[in-house]
């Protein structure tokens, strides 16, 4: 699937909808590229209008932008902790495999 996404510039997507795949023509001519989530066209934009209470669709995206905003917490704080401790056992492997070399070469060397 192709998409073609309207979003704020920091990249929360706020709509998407389903596009035909464009012609390789298109790819060139307009420098296209696809993201590992499909979306081949971006318009990305200020999100002002958001703020405009005439403007009786945003509601829908402020809860997309709260949504968004929810996931990356949730991951930040899932995943940042696991990360820090992969990186203490990480540092603590190459300890030991620094002083694993270190023996082989004293052991070739006597």
């Amino acid at each position: 699937m192709h998409y073609l996404a309207t979003m704020l510039h920091d990249g929360t997507v706020l709509a998407a909808y389903p596009i035909r795949r464009p012609s390789r023509q298109a790819f060139k001519q307009d420098k296209l590229r696809v993201d590992p989530d499909g979306v081949t066209i971006e318009h990305a934009e200020s999100g002002s209008q958001l703020r405009d209470v005439q403007n009786e669709t945003r509601t829908r995206f402020q809860d997309l932008i709260a949504a968004n905003l929810n996931t990356r917490r949730a991951i930040r704080a899932m995943v940042l902790p696991d990360l820090a401790d992969l990186r203490s056992e990480v540092h603590a492997l190459r300890a030991q495999l620094d002083r694993i070399e270190a023996a082989l070469a004293e052991q070739r060397g006597a």
